[in-house]
């Protein structure tokens, strides 16, 4: 894990001095990208495109004899009143530059929020060939990206970058924090770089379209119409192998350490060795088009134009369950080990319980074939036809 050095910017507190606590501001803040009627006047010029903005004009603190109020900054150390101000909620903590400059010094203080940041168990990856602004030294910097990102979970309020460079339909997509491998209908693999939104890599070797991929640190493996698969080297960016054996297009692809896996419209899935790329079986058992495949250890799950949901046992190549349910065909599906979830023509998604074979949810809104979907311990994100994509509570 890496994380940013302290940035003295905010760390300068002249302990010489000593601040009175300054009369109550008649204002609350709060932590938004909004911009609000009045600036803050308190903080540095250059510190305005933070994230403090007054909004309503309400006493920050009820103050009975000023006289008698001792300001513990200016007797603690620096350490201390950081740990103190650590224990704050966030709509208290963002009371805190209102109190006095001195508070305002302190409120930037990087241990602060390397603290908050652990308390809510935000981590950082940061690439070791990015190099780092002043700013982005902050741990107050990450915060602030992190929080607005979370913010953005709940409202829906995007950023959008366009990623221009294709000359036909994206139909499939992966991503991690440092690129996006996008699939065309152009034939073509692209390699995008999220830190310049450019694109750096065309990987061309496929006859027709791409219709998805997926890569690890070592290979980039994609399924095409034109029913190949094709392995590439991700350093080098040629082709390893390319797996032929399907009768139609190859509609999803999967690996693991051991196996390669591919489904196609030609309601087979079929299993190759990672290492030698022979294949080592061939799975018949959907009655139609298997669209999307997923693996998670010696167990693979399957989802089909019948409407049915398959668990199998990669190693035998045997059915362990069947998931029944779905009203139409199913586009998309995702395994954890532990759960299921899946997306339909009829307009729904399902959350299973891989080892009963109950469905536990039902997720009713599209009013389209759902299309793609991704989940964690706390959301689902479907994707569909409605051209809506929506995120939804799990717990």
């Amino acid at each position: 894990m890496v994380y940013p050095h302290n940035n003295s910017t905010h760390n300068g507190i002249n302990n010489d001095y000593s601040i009175p606590i300054a009369p109550p501001y008649a204002r609350d803040v709060e932590m938004t990208e909004c911009s609000f009627e009045q600036p803050m006047n308190l903080v540095q010029k250059s510190r305005s495109k933070r994230i403090l903005h007054y909004r309503h004009h309400e006493p920050l603190i009820q103050w009975a004899t000023i006289e008698k109020k001792i300001d513990f900054t200016a007797i603690f150390p620096i350490e201390l009143c950081s740990h103190i101000l650590s224990l704050l909620t966030i709509d208290s903590l963002l009371s805190v530059p209102l109190v006095s400059r001195r508070w305002a010094s302190l409120f930037y203080l990087d241990d602060l929020w390397k603290i908050k940041m652990l308390e809510n168990d935000w981590r950082l990856k940061i690439p070791k060939h990015v190099t780092l602004s002043e700013e982005e030294k902050s741990w107050y910097y990450w915060f602030k990206q992190r929080y607005q990102l979370e913010s953005r979970w709940n409202t829906g309020k995007v950023a959008p970058h366009y990623l221009l460079g294709h000359t036909d339909s994206v139909y499939c997509i992966q991503f991690d924090d440092e690129k996006v491998i996008t699939g065309s209908r152009d034939r073509t693999i692209k390699i995008w770089d999220l830190c310049q939104y450019q694109c750096v890599y065309t990987l061309e070797g496929h006859t027709a379209s791409v219709l998805c991929l997926q890569y690890d640190e070592n290979i980039i493996v994609s399924g095409s119409s034109d029913m190949t698969v094709i392995v590439w080297d991700m350093k080098t960016r040629r082709i390893r192998a390319k797996l032929h054996g399907h009768a139609a297009g190859v509609s999803d692809v999967a690996f693991n350490d051991k196996y390669i896996v591919s489904s196609s419209k030609d309601a087979s899935i079929r299993i190759w060795d990672r290492r030698t790329y022979q294949p080592i079986r061939m799975i018949v058992g959907h009655q139609g088009a298997v669209n999307s495949i997923q693996i998670q250890g010696d167990q693979l799950v399957s989802a089909s134009n019948d409407s049915l949901i398959k668990l199998w046992n990669i190693s035998t190549g045997n059915m362990i369950r069947e998931f029944t349910g779905h009203k139409h065909g199913l586009a998309c599906v995702r395994f954890d080990g532990k759960r299921i979830v899946s997306g339909s023509n009829d307009h729904t998604i399902r959350v299973w319980d891989a080892e009963s074979g109950l469905c536990t949810m039902i997720f009713a809104g599209h009013s389209g074939l759902v299309r793609n979907l991704r989940f964690d311990g706390d959301r689902v994100i479907s994707a569909s036809y409605d051209q809506s994509i929506r995120v939804w509570d799990i717990k």
